[in-house]
């Protein structure tokens, strides 16, 4: 009885000193994987290798385009992505479309964005990716070879620099349309950077990668994008990824997102479990999809959340909570899901809906004091139910869901919530959409 008693007390100790590591953002220091210790990053076979020859994953965020959430582009809050969360690579979107704004209409501005970013992850020893943010870029091949080229001459010399050339591809084919855009915009880095990792985007928005590995680009440390969101892109996809890796190409996920292709709706923490493995076992770089305060799924803060870090959980969506705790875990070759709240809510709550009035997307929040089985439902006045928001069990929490309700009429509704534990909850809401 002794022995037992020491060894559970064993492992009571262990699990805080696990669970305090976890949350640290001072445990998982970046000196662990950083520029300074792994240097001019290569392609080796299937793999990113760093200056030592071990393989190599990097693990970040990607901010929104760059047009339309320009105000997270600063050095704050790219070292609170650091030093909080551990990144070790942030993507920049260097948005290029736009009627009234944008890369093409406003050139210097985009840039001076992108090199805001490009110089803090220089000053703060991490990688740092600068995407072309476009899904037409063989339309725009002589701006894109000229951004790159800039790019190029400006920070070409040293390791931190990652070019992806482009985003997401449309579903063009990749040997006739992608290949020959992307043979261009590299032969003109390569003139100025012979050196650096280079990702080239895929057909179908960055998902066909088996079909770009039957026919690679002839150049030395190019790796491909590999995009996905949890909810919408499954075991097909990671099937087509296992055919990519296969034939030799190395991926890199520069995109993904833990909810539907569109950004919203249901956030699926069981396929974000499954691709967490996949990516972990076949050791992937990634980043999430986004730091942004957009009423939808994918942002990891909530509206109004400062454009300079300093983020405590409260500030950060479902999503956010659950993608911080998976960069903070990721040395962890066993992790596979999402670790419950560092602080548990104590009750039972469930929120009035963000923005309220609102028009077409809005969040709510609930607390769970215990894992339970969780609907949500939205009424309407005639008492008839109108969507369905959650179905399923959920981990003690606080917990957002996005409601898209661009096909409803304006008026009246009500959200419904009733979770099933060791207790049972419910309880009913008001809110107003406007046209």
């Amino acid at each position: 009885m002794i022995l037992k008693n020491i060894l559970v007390s064993l492992r009571i100790l262990l699990l805080i000193v696990t669970l305090t590591n976890l949350t640290s953002a001072a445990v998982f220091s970046n000196d662990t994987l950083s520029v300074e210790k792994h240097g001019q990053l290569r392609v080796e076979g299937n793999k990113i290798i760093d200056q030592n020859g071990n393989p190599v994953a990097l693990h970040g965020m990607s901010l929104f385009w760059s047009q339309w959430m320009g105000k997270y582009y600063n050095y704050d809050c790219v070292q609170w992505l650091r030093d909080d969360w551990n990144c070790t690579v942030v993507r920049t979107a260097c948005g290029i479309n736009g009627f009234t704004d944008g890369y093409l209409v406003n050139p210097q501005a985009e840039l001076a964005k992108v090199k805001t970013v490009i110089d803090a992850c220089i000053d703060l020893g991490i990688y740092v990716i600068v995407d072309w943010h476009d899904d037409n870029a063989e339309n725009h091949i002589s701006q894109s070879i000229s951004f790159f080229e800039e790019i190029a001459r400006e920070y070409g010399d040293v390791p931190n620099l990652i070019y992806e050339i482009y985003n997401e591809p449309k579903q063009v084919s990749w040997s006739n349309v992608v290949k020959p855009y992307a043979d261009s915009v590299i032969h003109h880095i390569r003139a100025i950077d012979p050196v650096n990792l280079i990702i080239v985007g895929t057909p179908t928005w960055s998902q066909d990668v088996d079909i770009a590995s039957y026919d690679p680009l002839q150049y030395n440390n190019v790796a491909y994008t590999l995009h996905f969101y949890a909810a919408t892109h499954k075991q097909p996809l990671r099937d087509k990824a296992t055919t990519a890796l296969k034939n030799g190409i190395a991926l890199f996920v520069t995109e993904w997102g833990t909810c539907e292709s569109s950004g919203t709706g249901v956030l699926d923490s069981v396929e974000v479990g499954n691709w967490s493995k996949f990516m972990n076992d076949n050791m992937l770089s990634w980043c999430n999809w986004a730091v942004d305060d957009k009423v939808e799924t994918s942002a990891a803060l909530i509206p109004g959340a400062s454009e300079l870090g300093g983020w405590s959980e409260s500030d950060l969506t479902k999503s956010g909570v659950i993608v911080r705790k998976m960069v903070l875990a990721w040395q962890d070759p066993t992790f596979t899901s999402v670790a419950p709240a560092k602080e548990l809510p104590m009750n039972y709550e469930l929120r009035q809906n963000y923005p309220n009035p609102f028009n077409p997307s809005t969040i709510i929040s609930y607390s769970l004091p215990e894992e339970a089985k969780v609907k949500i439902e939205i009424y309407n006045l005639l008492g008839q139910k109108v969507a369905a928001l959650v179905d399923g069990v959920e981990l003690a929490g606080i917990h957002s869901v996005t409601w898209d309700a661009h096909n409803f009429s304006g008026g009246i509704y009500f959200y419904r919530i009733i979770a099933v534990g060791e207790k049972t909850f419910e309880k009913t809401q008001k809110l107003v959409l406007i046209r």
